[in-house]
């Protein structure tokens, strides 16, 4: 029997009254969780570090433990990760968020819960399965697959959003996780999936109905957690920002292709860098995903091939332009993402010397003048300039103040 989505669904009386309040909710800049402090107290002592990376052939060793938990105090997990040991996203992550937050008390865990993709490699996908109705599908009936045979979300669906809801709230309550990082939201209302699945017009409709997913996991999780979402982005096309309207039902976001993929153009760049100081100055967590150029990431087969211990040394030499175009933006929990993907593999466990040199708080918002930004810090001088994607970052030498006894002679 072929699934329709819209016209046969139960009414979702939340979802109606989520529409009829739009307006109000998009005015609200600090809505819902602006106000929260979770990741308090927040330091500007060293570059504020966010990592982020799977690891699928099992958890991680001692020595990776206990690398990440003093290079960061906010790491998510990716889907899959210890999944080739323990037979489950959930088992993974939930072993490995016990470890770090034993090795460093500040730490905060996030559990990757896609808001769209049924990637099969969660315990919770054997529950889906038995709801043909959850998933995504055309006119027809058929599915609509992102990739080969990945399933897609039918957002549409009251029930669905209520279960996937209630994994978020498992990811806190029995996985032992701070929140969730919420991805692929900007891929729901890609046109060719408004045109194909959820019918010209829907849109409105679409973007409401998973704010109410976002608000009915923040009530599972509890008022401490955090819900992250995939993201703010800019676009080389001329597009403008993209993702603002899901920043009042989330307590912080993700610019996860900053400078890189079809956001590299200086005016892109730009774009998300005033972004992310509006955001920030909201109140908002705002995780910022750094790459060592255009063009390295997992995705380059070519590059791909080099040994680890080349793609290492190309992206510690790489990491000044990214890191100056965050600093350059940061405001008080604003965090920074080096890598050139999501694995283990990828250089979330290299360790950067820039990661340890002294950075202060910022003495103001930085200046610009044309395509040059400069900001100063306590302990740092920066300027970069996206026209030519050159930057520099001067670290000053952080002034020990002399001991009592020798300030007497």
């Amino acid at each position: 029997m072929i699934i329709r989505q819209a016209t046969e669904q139960k009414t979702d009386s939340r979802l109606r009254n989520i529409v009829a309040c739009a307006l109000l909710a998009s005015l609200c800049s600090t809505a819902c969780a602006s106000g929260k402090t979770v990741l308090q107290p927040f330091s500007w002592d060293t570059v504020p570090v966010y990592i982020h990376f799977g690891k699928s052939s099992g958890p991680l060793t001692d020595g990776e433990a206990k690398f990440v938990a003093r290079t960061s105090n906010f790491v998510c997990f990716e889907k899959g990760h210890g999944r080739g040991r323990f037979g489950s996203t959930e088992k993974g992550i939930a072993h490995d968020a016990k470890r770090l937050k034993a090795l460093n008390g500040k730490m905060k865990v996030l559990f990757y819960w896609n808001g769209f993709l049924n990637y099969p490699l969660y315990d919770a996908c054997k529950e889906f399965s038995k709801h043909p109705d959850w998933i995504f599908r055309d006119k027809k009936g058929e599915p609509l697959y992102k990739i080969r045979k990945l399933e897609q979300y039918n957002l549409l669906n009251a029930e669905f959003r209520q279960w996937w809801a209630s994994i978020a709230g498992k990811a806190v309550k029995e996985y032992g996780c701070d929140g969730i990082f919420m991805d692929a939201l900007l891929q729901i209302t890609n046109p060719k999936w408004i045109s194909k699945g959820w019918g010209r017009g829907k849109k409105p409709l679409v973007t409401k109905a998973v704010a109410d997913m976002m608000q009915q996991a923040r009530k599972k999780m509890g008022d401490k957690a955090i819900l992250l979402y995939n993201g703010l982005r800019s676009s080389d096309r001329g597009l403008a920002m993209r993702g603002r309207e899901f920043l009042p039902h989330a307590d912080g976001v993700a610019v996860e292709h900053f400078g890189a993929f079809q956001s590299r153009k200086k005016e892109s760049i730009a774009a998300d860098i005033e972004a992310i100081i509006q955001a920030g100055k909201s109140g908002k967590i705002v995780v910022v995903k750094g790459w060592p150029d255009p063009e390295f990431n997992w995705t380059n087969k070519t590059k791909m091939a080099l040994s680890a211990r080349q793609l290492a040394k190309e992206a510690r030499a790489k990491i000044t332009f990214s890191l100056a175009c965050f600093l350059v933006s940061a405001q008080e929990n604003s965090y920074f993402c080096y890598s050139w993907g999501y694995r283990d593999q990828h250089g979330a466990l290299i360790d950067y010397p820039e990661f340890h040199k002294p950075l202060g708080k910022p003495k103001g918002d930085a200046t610009r003048k044309k395509w040059v930004y400069t900001r100063s810090f306590a302990h740092a001088e920066v300027s970069v300039d996206l026209s030519t994607r050159k930057a520099r970052i001067d670290w000053k030498p952080k002034k020990v103040r002399p001991a009592a006894s020798a300030r007497k002679l």
